[in-house]
C-alpha cells in the first residue's frame, strides 16, 4: 500500500509540482503531443510510474495491476485537489 501512495506522490510532484513546470513547458514546446502531454496528465504518468513501481517493488506480472492503481489514484487525487486547492 506504500508503495502505491509513494508512486502517487511521486506522480503528482513530477506532474503538477512547481519545479518542474519549466521542463513541462519546455517538453510541451519540444514534443506536444507525446512526452509533453505525458508530463501533464496525471492519469497517463501514473501508468507509467505504476508500471516501474510495480517491477521493482513486485514482478512482472503484477506491474500492470500497479499501472492501473498508481493511475486511477492519481487521477482521483488530482482532480480532488484541483477542485479544493486552485493551485497546488
Amino acid at each position: 500500500m506504500i508503495e502505491l501512495l509513494g508512486l502517487t506522490g511521486i506522480t503528482l510532484i513530477i506532474v503538477r509540482a512547481a519545479i518542474f513546470q519549466g521542463f513541462r513547458e519546455w517538453l510541451l514546446i519540444k514534443r506536444p503531443n507525446d512526452i509533453g502531454y505525458l508530463f501533464t496528465c496525471p492519469q497517463c504518468m501514473g501508468v507509467w510510474m505504476g508500471l516501474l513501481g510495480g517491477a521493482v517493488y513486485a514482478d512482472f506480472l503484477t506491474a500492470p495491476l500497479y499501472a492501473g492503481a498508481v493511475s486511477l489514484l492519481a487521477m482521483v487525487t488530482d482532480k480532488w485537489m484541483l477542485r479544493h486547492y486552485q493551485q497546488f
